[in-house]
């Protein structure tokens, strides 16, 4: 594509498309005011591991006013799709919430055709992720929403000015601090953005929590420790900066888990992307993959975990990662947290304002001297001088708006926007 082609193909895209979309959904809008129907939303469901519409789905299914439905669909290229699909249907199942499934041998469900949603609620904002069919592409001239499925730390295009940032009727993110982003970034300045709290703040803020870690054989209780890796191994062609520590990290974890066997227990917590990304490594692949994840399963104390983590998060003792999202997330805990990188600067250098301060409050890991350090230190002799920090970022931040629930604060603004009234049973 020449100069002229690319400074056409902007042109079009902010000054035509964008404010076309937005046109279309005020004259929906204006439609759903007059109609006074039910409206009806669609949540789509990729695997348990981004799910964050629970909650909401909830609420909408106990108020005449929404006809919810969930559908399941799976992202393209995922080598484990058909497990993720599993997974989901055991999810569903569990909480009796009713959903359309998806048949890997038949024609994917016709969404448009078959439930005819006012609302569609997306798990990612990429295009081209799901099948044609449920593709975001094809939805746009509906009221089309996300809530991130992580807290997003980071800043640039990516976050916040892809076309489905621009074309989305709803982006709802987590504090004053991610709409200043979208403010600053997006081409149409985050006039699409509402501020309602994290989403699965309503699951950390729970009073009670399921206990998720196995017993040990002893019956004595141990310090519980999360390692989560990252999927970005490979920096190469990667909108990330290179997080390669899985690859120096996989055995030194499994061999502090086998040197402290009667102290700790890790939950190995991998991103639902690095299974796929080690199957294409030329050192790994499928065979050395599944072995590895296996050992995690079957070490007297350790555990694999793949679905949602609330829970896990907060009945632990602390947490060993390279993640966006968890590095803001796991303050939910107030327990201590490391982030591990051998050099900061490539990560902080895509950092929004909020993504700073949440590492701000991290113990770095540059090295297995580190590691140990943070392990024996802080986990196991309680030496945790950030405590006072995590606490106050916690009231500052995570807290979700107008004491309510995250959930709610969605269900206010689709009523307020859409004047639907007050909530019938």
């Amino acid at each position: 594509m020449n100069t002229l082609q690319k400074a056409l193909n902007y042109l079009w895209l902010h000054l035509w498309q964008y404010r076309a979309t937005e046109r279309q959904h005020r004259r929906l809008v204006e439609q759903l005011r007059r109609d006074r129907r039910p409206v009806r939303v669609v949540f789509i469901a990729v695997d348990v591991a981004y799910w964050r519409y629970q909650c909401v789905y909830e609420l909408m299914a106990a108020d005449s006013r929404f006809q919810p439905a969930i559908v399941l669909s799976p992202c393209l290229g995922h080598k484990n799709s058909e497990q993720e699909m599993e997974r989901l249907r055991r999810f569903f199942d569990a909480h009796g919430s009713s959903y359309v499934d998806y048949d890997f041998s038949q024609k994917p469900y016709d969404i448009r055709k078959e439930l005819a949603p006012d609302i569609i609620f997306f798990p990612q904002p990429y295009e081209h992720l799901l099948c044609p069919e449920h593709d975001c592409l094809n939805f746009y001239d509906l009221l089309a929403c996300y809530m991130p499925y992580g807290f997003w730390t980071s800043t640039g295009k990516l976050s916040y000015d892809l076309h489905f940032h621009n074309r989305a009727w709803r982006i709802y993110h987590c504090s004053g601090l991610h709409l200043k982003e979208a403010q600053r970034v997006a081409t149409n300045r985050g006039r699409n953005v509402r501020i309602v709290g994290y989403a699965n703040a309503d699951d950390y803020l729970r009073p009670d929590h399921e206990d998720p870690w196995k017993p040990m054989a002893d019956g004595r209780k141990r310090h519980r420790i999360i390692w989560a890796p990252h999927f970005s191994i490979i920096s190469e062609n990667s909108a990330l900066p290179p997080r390669a520590n899985f690859l120096w990290m996989a055995d030194l974890m499994v061999a502090l888990a086998k040197e402290y066997n009667d102290q700790i227990q890790i939950a190995f917590k991998p991103h639902p992307a690095l299974l796929t990304q080690l199957y294409q490594h030329p050192d790994w692949g499928k065979e050395r993959t599944d072995r590895y994840y296996d050992l995690w399963r079957t070490m007297d104390n350790t555990q694999m975990e793949e679905g949602q983590y609330a829970d896990l998060f907060m009945t632990s003792d602390a947490m060993i990662h390279d993640s966006g999202s968890f590095a803001a997330e796991y303050h939910y805990s107030l327990k201590p947290v490391m982030f591990v990188a051998k050099d900061m600067a490539p990560v902080l250098s895509t950092q929004s304002e909020f993504g700073r301060r949440c590492y701000d409050m991290h113990y770095i890991g540059a090295s297995e001297q580190d590691i140990r350090h943070f392990l024996e230190h802080v986990v196991l002799q309680g030496n945790d001088p950030m405590r006072p920090q995590r606490e106050q970022f916690f009231r500052d931040y995570l807290v979700p708006p107008g004491g309510k629930s995250v959930a709610q604060n969605v269900i206010d603004d689709i009523v307020e926007s859409l004047d639907l009234g007050e909530r019938r049973q």
